[in-house]
């Protein structure tokens, strides 16, 4: 789980900016470039980082996580230099922190009439802290990433469940193939993040229902009217009579919502994942989207961090309803966080405010213009 995160001077931000998550749902708002897909990035390369470099049994230390963290910077950010990441006008270099918590495995024992435990064990604590230092003054060096802090020793029976990031672009109809053209080309136009997704999905379905898959996972499922599944090495949308329909037939919108109930079904978010979405809102109509965020909330109440970029104002007033239902109700509230991107000058750094109350976000520009939009709409049409 990410607790989390702090960076100075990269790309679009100032200094010490720092995000503090919640373990369930948290929502990120701004305005076009002011840096929510990098928020997302970087809280997904600190959450991979401890699993990917384990994955070998081998000791993590400064000089592994340098090179895995180089590399994975610049393919998640799709830069050839490093130096590229630090601010413009910066003094010195960028600077990343991150806190990540791993889960120690624990036997849990519960009464049959009590709830699931939203945690797969207990947690340990995961520093990160790097440096991304400009090249030399000649110019003859590229910036090079220095891990000040890795997590230690103690961390080594630490596990975390799988981290996943949802890009923005529609993933569904790219599957077929993609693997083999990440790995046979060397500049291709999308970033890792996609090949993550893709390795993810590349899985068989387990013989028993994951727990995850809810009531609101099923309703997409009616709504859809069938189900997206792995055959061949394809994926292939089977119609609840058992016909198959070609994705490519799918309504975008659709493909997104498919894909949500596979990542469910075929366990690649499984509870103590932190499940990481780049404005889920594109392409879906609105009743879509309810279903969305009603699936999105119910995952925060069943142990999985969901993280989202958004620049829908309907999407933040249904996790808003879904919060005060929750807390009238037997549904458990989800803890929440709002996170507000914005300058205070037109070319000056992004900096961040944060809340558990959407109304205490500045600046909240979406339902700035919205507002602003009904007033042209009266003196339009008086």
């Amino acid at each position: 789980m990410l607790k989390a995160l702090k960076v100075s001077n990269f790309t679009v931000f100032g200094s010490d900016v720092e995000f503090m998550f919640s373990p369930g749902l948290n929502v990120i708002v701004g305005e076009n470039g002011a840096g929510k897909t990098h928020v997302l990035k970087l809280g997904y390369l600190f959450s991979r980082a401890w699993p990917d470099l384990t994955a070998q049994r081998l000791a993590v230390n400064k000089e592994r996580a340098q090179a895995y963290l180089a590399e994975r910077l610049a393919d998640l950010f799709q830069v050839s230099d490093l130096s590229a990441l630090i601010r413009r006008n910066a003094k010195g270099g960028a600077v990343l922190q991150a806190q990540v918590d791993g889960h120690i495995p624990t036997v849990q024992i519960r009464m049959a009439d009590e709830p699931e435990f939203t945690s797969p064990g207990l947690p340990e604590a995961m520093p990160w802290k790097v440096q991304i230092q400009r090249k030399d003054q000649a110019g003859l060096l590229k910036a090079t990433v220095l891990p000040d802090e890795v997590p230690d020793a103690a961390a080594r029976n630490a596990f975390l469940p799988q981290q996943v990031l949802v890009p923005s672009k529609e993933m569904v109809s790219l599957f077929k193939g993609l693997i083999g053209l990440f790995d046979k080309y060397r500049d291709f136009p999308l970033d890792i993040s996609y090949r993550d997704l893709a390795v993810a999905m590349s899985t068989l379905e387990p013989r028993d229902r994951p727990p995850l898959m809810s009531d609101v996972a099923q309703r997409m499922q009616s709504l859809l009217g069938g189900d997206l599944k792995l055959e061949k090495g394809e994926l292939v949308f089977e119609r609840a009579d058992g016909s198959q329909m070609d994705i490519s037939l799918m309504a975008e919108g659709y493909r997104k919502l498919a894909m949500l109930i596979y990542l469910l079904r075929y366990g690649v978010v499984e509870r103590g994942s932190t499940l990481f979405w780049d404005e889920p809102e594109a392409n879906l109509n609105p009743a879509a989207l309810k279903l969305l965020a009603e699936a999105l909330y119910a995952l925060g109440s069943a142990g999985v961090q969901v993280v989202v970029a958004t620049h829908s104002l309907f999407l933040l007033r249904e996790f808003e309803i879904l919060q005060m239902k929750s807390a009238q109700g037997p549904v458990n509230q989800v803890p929440n966080k709002y996170f507000g991107l914005g300058r205070q000058k037109k070319d000056g750094p992004v900096s961040v405010t944060q809340s558990t109350d959407i109304a205490d976000i500045e600046p909240l520009v979406l339902l700035d213009e919205s507002l602003q939009q009904s007033d042209r709409y009266m003196e339009a049409n008086p």
